[in-house]
């Protein structure tokens, strides 16, 4: 399978950032799968060129196995905002470009936020005629609107268009935290369309045992109890809180905190730290992926802070995994449910998101509680590398794709064989309509009226719909009312047609009225649906039809579980060339007379259920 991401801010492992997209498409090259990427020719964390010598509308690249196509766009991320969303809505369009050049895919998957880039993911994949596999990561833009950042009224109703005119759009969805997915329901989308692969960690990459001395050396913070964050200073990150703390425990000379990281915050934060007069707290800037485990080895205990709003309750945030992940216990301010994640695994402490008061006196607690910050840091470690591996993720992420495609086909091979049965069941109406008649009048004169048979049967989900055929029995009845058996009531012609399948012939007009298709299991007695095993009934996840793989396989002369098993067969490997292959073979049995009927049966006996 080859899948296509449109992703600006795409971060390999010698980069800083989150690697999500980056680990998974390395766990896909372990089953053959590839993963390309249309990128930005400018790094997200620094807006400076990976590849100044390089330029165009895009170029093409290539990280340990994975392909980037480098989309232009300009330099200025961290200007201003205005300048932000012009870098995004250039990207939007040369992406565009890129992803059509990008050579033959299954898949296109968009990701968002920023928003623009997935009305890129969606466009290419509608112009090359493949699913949209859409990646939600943050709930934009209720966050935005939640921060205060988006206040504008009529960019509110835009940008809520937008997001549902993404769901909408999207063949299926993607979240990486459980809380996103509650959200999409109450937008109305079907709970069949979204997936989750929550956020995790490659935990081989990190080592518990290891010291993290090297870094503490560098930076002269030998013998400190050493509190690390690593991640965006941005906004949203609420840094200001670890400022104020810091401020509270300046006169505890052995504790100390490491700020890893840039945003759009940074450069305002070192500043205040420097007007605050701050020596316990050490800003060190954006360190590649590959950097952050021995990093975070330096650690006694890691922060992981977010604005108090109650969105942000929703979120996964990348950085605590890697954090367990390093068994290092979590100072969490955030609550929601990452809060619930490190109290299931006894990995960290929580504080109330905003509150410089309760975070600088748990860190005063934790820093006389080595022994427990230990333990929850291995605590963390077996949780994390338990439940959040990138390994088992990336086999999550790979079903859902794979999925994705296969229904996707299945949608457009259901709409063509839809297109093929109507127009050939018209031209067959058409051209057959003297037989019938004839039949009609064959019928009128050895069993009466009504000619046709009507009844009740199980079709697409078990809804019931009235099949039509030729009556081939009479009504006759004994003494007490009651109908003699089928082989007493079936007449010679009625006999005739039955051998040569011509009582079927009026299902023709079940196809044009589009409760039956030429191929597909035969429809059964509602009665039968209470019977069914579970697998059984997998029979109605298509449309039934006038021949079926069943029918050129035995038809009715073997058993009731046998037609079965070859039903669910053919729902599991239904195709054009499948139905092609079974109308010829339809044919060819029809010509011999084959299955007819079972032994002692006008045609079947009743289906009462499948014995244990």
């Amino acid at each position: 399978m080859k899948i296509l991401l449109i992703h600006q801010a795409f971060v390999s492992g010698q980069e800083a950032g989150g690697t999500r997209h980056f680990e998974l498409g390395q766990r896909l090259r372990e089953y053959n799968d590839t993963l390309i990427v249309v990128a930005s020719q400018v790094s997200y964390q620094n807006s400076q060129r990976f590849d100044k010598q390089r330029s165009g509308l895009f170029y093409r690249d290539e990280i340990n196995g994975v392909e980037v196509l480098r989309a232009y766009t300009i330099p200025v991320l961290h200007r201003n905002y205005m300048w932000r969303v012009l870098a995004f809505v250039i990207f939007s369009f040369t992406s565009v470009w890129a992803g059509l050049r990008a050579g033959s895919v299954d898949i296109v998957m968009g990701t968002t936020p920023p928003i623009f880039q997935a009305f890129s993911a969606w466009l290419v994949a509608a112009i090359r005629r493949k699913p949209f596999f859409l990646e939600v990561r943050d709930l934009w833009p209720e966050f935005a609107i939640d921060m205060g950042v988006l206040r504008n009224p009529l960019l509110i109703r835009i940008a809520r268009w937008g997001e549902g005119f993404l769901y909408t759009q999207a063949t299926h969805i993607l979240v990486n935290s459980p809380a996103y997915r509650e959200y999409l329901l109450t937008k109305g989308i079907p709970l069949e369309k979204v997936s989750v692969v929550a956020n995790g960690v490659e935990v081989e990459l990190f080592d518990p045992n290891a010291s993290g001395l090297e870094i503490r050396q560098r930076y002269g913070l030998e013998g400190k109890f050493l509190l690390v964050y690593a991640g965006a200073h941005g906004q949203a990150n609420d840094l200001e809180i670890v400022l104020r703390a810091a401020q509270r425990l300046c006169t505890s000379q052995e504790i100390h905190f490491m700020m890893v990281g840039d945003g759009t915050e940074r450069s305002k934060l070192v500043a205040r730290s420097k007007e605050m007069g701050l020596d316990n707290i050490t800003f060190v800037g954006a360190l590649p992926k590959a950097d952050i485990p021995s990093v975070l080895a330096a650690a006694d205990v890691c922060l992981a802070t977010l604005m108090n709003i109650k969105m942000f309750n929703t979120t996964y945030p990348n950085k605590v995994f890697d954090y367990m992940a390093a068994g290092r216990p979590t100072l969490l301010a955030i609550d929601g449910v990452i809060r619930q994640v490190i109290e299931q695994a006894n990995g960290g402490v929580f504080v109330p998101p905003g509150d410089d008061v309760a975070l600088a006196s748990m860190v005063a607690r934790l820093a006389n509680e080595p022994h427990r910050c230990r333990e929850m840091g291995r605590n963390a470690r077996e949780y994390v590398a338990r439940h959040f591996d990138r390994k088992q993720q990336a086999a999550e992420f790979r079903t859902a794709l794979w999925e994705t495609v296969d229904g996707f086909r299945d949608a457009h091979y259901l709409k063509l064989k839809r297109a093929i049965d109507f127009c050939l069941a018209s031209v067959c109406a058409v051209v057959l309509s003297p037989l019938l008649l004839l039949l009609s009048l064959g019928v009128l004169l050895t069993t009466g009226t009504p000619i046709l048979f009507r009844q009740e049967r199980a079709g697409l989900q078990r809804k019931p719909f009235t099949v039509y055929k030729f009556r081939t029995m009479t009504n006759a009845r004994n003494k007490v009312g009651q109908p003699l058996p089928d082989d007493l009531r079936l007449t010679k012609f009625g006999s005739f047609l039955r051998s040569t399948s011509l009582d079927e012939l009026p299902e023709l007009f079940n196809i044009l009225h589009g409760d039956m298709g030429f191929v597909g299991p035969r429809p059964l007695l509602m009665q039968y649906l209470e019977r069914y095993t579970p697998e059984q009934a997998r029979r109605h996840e298509v449309k039934p039809g006038i021949t079926g793989w069943a029918q050129v396989n035995g038809r009715n002369s073997i058993s009731w579980e046998e037609k079965f098993v070859l039903d669910v067969w053919y729902i599991d490997n239904h195709s054009l060339l499948l139905d092609l292959k079974i109308i010829a073979l339809t044919f060819w049995k029809v010509v011999k007379r084959e299955g007819i009927s079972q032994a002692g049966e006008a045609t079947m006996s009743e289906f009462m259920g499948s014995s244990e």
